[in-house]
């Protein structure tokens, strides 16, 4: 289960990655996951090569590489990638938690996606 997974670390955030999809996004200092990330949901295109700023579709990410992922609406590029690791079980229990927080509550007046729509 855990070979599918990747956890691509940046200064500030990890990007935890299920085959070609950000499935959530934490920020390095705080341990939390960050609720309605841009890169949440995004597909990985892979990394962006350093002289024309595309993404290499075929490659993998390494170390000092910039990732590079698609949204629905636009181009979303990381900072340099300084490790990537396979995480953790203890880590992939406690995404699968934010997930469900997130996107399937228990009670829909209790989801993220909602209250972000609400105060807008």
């Amino acid at each position: 289960m855990n070979q599918e997974y990747r956890l691509y670390l940046t200064y500030r955030s990890e990007y935890l990655v299920l085959r070609d999809l950000c499935v959530g996004v934490r920020d390095r200092r705080s341990c939390e996951w960050v609720a309605l990330h841009a890169a949440t949901c995004s597909h990985v295109l892979g990394p962006i090569d350093s002289v024309t700023t595309t993404p290499l579709v075929a490659g993998r990410a390494r170390v000092g590489e910039h990732l590079c992922l698609y949204s629905a609406a636009r181009r979303i590029v990381t900072s340099p990638i300084i490790a990537v690791e396979q995480p953790s079980s203890s880590l992939l229990r406690d995404a699968e938690r934010h997930w469900h927080d997130s996107f399937e509550p228990s009670d829909p007046r209790h989801s993220r996606m909602l209250l972000a729509v609400k105060e807008r």
